[in-house]
């Protein structure tokens, strides 16, 4: 009997067997991708960031302007009148951003004239009436007009509350007003001095 030579049976049996260990493993591995996605990247994904903006706002000063010049009507001695003149505009401005109030007030001493020693026009027979106002910028909450009176104190033309009259307000037809009563013991001449008016 003659023998041939050849591989044992169980050669190819075990091959097949890896390479069916081979094929599951690729199975497997394609199944455990398919169920957990997640594996993938996503190169769609924004990445965020935040960036501050800063504005600075910067404090301006509580100022005023008035008229420098107020004339009277002139007066005839002896004849009572009461000697009307108008402060046409003054302009008080709240740019400080603070929400302090302030007001508007003023003062004046009696109106003497250089050439006449015999007699002065007491400040207590002269007054104002604040007229109107409005804002250019700001709001009339918490903002009013001063009471009319004479200058025997200071008076208030205009005044705020905390936190109102932020910006720019004009005082309108303001009436100063010099009650004469005739008498005749004055000397003829210019009668002036100065009213004082304070932003604060």
């Amino acid at each position: 009997m003659t023998c041939k030579s050849g591989s044992a049976p169980g050669g190819k049996t075990k091959k097949h067997q890896i390479k069916q260990k081979i094929i599951a493993t690729f199975i497997i591995l394609f199944m455990f991708i398919m169920i957990f996605g997640s594996v993938s990247v996503d190169f769609t994904s924004a990445i965020g960031t935040n960036t501050t903006l800063i504005q600075n706002l910067i404090a301006g000063a509580l100022s005023m302007e008035a008229p420098t010049t107020i004339l009277f009507n002139n007066i005839n001695i002896g004849t009572a009148i009461n000697s009307l003149a108008m402060m046409t505009q003054v302009n008080a401005r709240d740019l400080r951003g603070s929400g302090v109030a302030w007001s508007v007030s003023g003062t004046m001493n009696n109106l003497t004239a250089t050439n006449a020693g015999l007699n002065n026009i007491s400040n207590a027979v002269i007054a104002w009436a604040p007229g109107a106002y409005w804002s250019d910028n700001g709001s009339n909450t918490g903002v009013a007009l001063g009471v009319a009176g004479y200058f025997s104190g200071a008076r208030t033309l205009f005044n705020t509350s905390a936190n109102n009259g932020m910006g720019n307000y004009k005082i309108v037809n303001t009436v100063l007003n010099v009650v004469y009563n005739g008498a005749t013991d004055f000397q003829a001449g210019t009668y002036q001095n100065t009213l004082t008016m304070i932003i604060q």
